[in-house]
This record gives C-alpha cells, structure tokens and sequence, in this order.
C-alpha cells in the first residue's frame, strides 16, 4: 500500500496538469471567440465624433448620422454672427460719436480767446445720431451733457451686446462638441425588444410599519 502512495501523488499531478490545460484551452478558445464576435461588430466611437466637432462643426453630428441637427446647429452660428456684426458696427458708430462730440463739446466750452486760436474739430460723425439738421453749435449745455451720456450709454449698450455675442457662438461651438459625443456614447447602448420594464404590486415589511403594499420595478435585458 505504502509503494502505491508514489503512483497515486503522481496520477494526481498528472490529472491537475491535464485539467489545468484544459481549462486554459477552454479560456483560450472563449477569448478567441470573444474577441471574433466583438471584431465583427463595429463600435461608434465617441472619440471620433468628439474630434469631428471639434475640427468643424456639424461634423460630429453628421458621424452620429444626425442630419437633422446640423440645420439647427448651423441656424444658431449664423444668427450669432450676424448679432456680432450689427453690434460691431453699431458700437464703432456711436463710440466714434461719443468721441468726435466730446471733442466739439470741450472746444466749444473753450473762453473765446483760446477758441479763437484753436482749430475746431472736424469729425462730425455725432450730428447722423441725433435729428438731422440739428443746431449743436447753438445747443444749451444741458443738452449737451445729455446728448453726451446717450451717446455712452449706446457705446457701452453695443459693447456689452458684441461680447456678450461672442460668449453666445462659443457655447454654441461647445455645446456642439458635447451634443456629438453624447449622442456617439448613446449609440454605443442595445436597446432592443429584450429590454422590458416591469411593474407589478409588492409587499415589503419594516419593523416599524408592518407590512405595506407598494409597487416593484423591474427593468429586463
């Protein structure tokens, strides 16, 4: 009995060796196959899309094979450039009035002497913002000093407005960078007829409460 022992240790290293290598040939088998059926399937990539926006907007969605936004997206560029253009334009006009009419108002209120011997302003890009034909050569300090603070505020009114423009076309390039991943990562999901909701009353019990009926969802994929 004793000589068997030897046989017996040595059958049984065998059997390990023996399933052990079976084992890692099932694993090695399951692998391969595992890697085949995912190589077969082709992965959106979320990278890609994200990149696409970046590079040039609409791009990303056009990956995601959402055409329909891309209207949408270019429809909100266009809006926010042409409000950056017209708040351009309409601060250079009043900032260059503001400035040529502060010009004329710090000669105009010179003493006559110094007037006398000081060239007058020639920029009169002020007088096409207020009532055409207007006497401003004639016109009372108050209004003067009035007029002047309109003109500043129309400035600063255009300045926040083109900036605030800017802020606008930057979210929108942003947010179509995250709409484009988003989407990518969304379609990445099986959704199919095997997902299914369920619910259905149950009873739960708290030591405090006792039994209470409620309701148990249960979602199935």
């Amino acid at each position: 009995m004793n000589n068997l022992r030897p046989l017996l240790i040595t059958v049984a290293v065998l059997l390990v060796f023996i399933l052990a290598g079976n084992t890692q040939t099932q694993a090695q088998k399951f692998t391969a196959d595992t890697v085949q059926v995912e190589s077969s399937v082709k992965i959106h990539s979320p990278h890609k899309a994200t990149m696409y926006s970046v590079m040039l907007p609409g791009l990303g969605q056009a990956y995601n094979k959402k055409y329909w936004k891309i209207p949408i997206l270019y429809a909100g560029i266009g809006a926010t450039i042409y409000a950056i253009n017209w708040n351009t334009k309409n601060f250079k006009k009043y900032k260059n009035g503001f400035q040529d009419f502060s010009l004329y108002v710090d000669w105009k209120n010179l003493p006559e002497a110094e007037k006398a011997v000081t060239d007058e302003p020639t920029g009169k890009s002020y007088e096409e913002l207020y009532t055409k034909g207007f006497d401003f050569e004639n016109s009372q300090a108050s209004f003067d000093k009035w007029f002047k603070t309109q003109l500043q505020n129309k400035k600063d009114s255009f300045k926040h407005d083109r900036d605030l423009s800017y802020i606008i076309l930057a979210g929108v390039y942003v947010l179509n960078i995250i709409d484009a991943a988003v989407d990518a990562h969304l379609m990445n999901f099986n959704v199919n007829d095997e997902l299914t909701l369920r619910v259905e009353p149950a009873v739960s019990y708290s030591a405090f409460t006792g039994n209470m009926l409620g309701f148990r969802c249960q979602i199935t994929f």
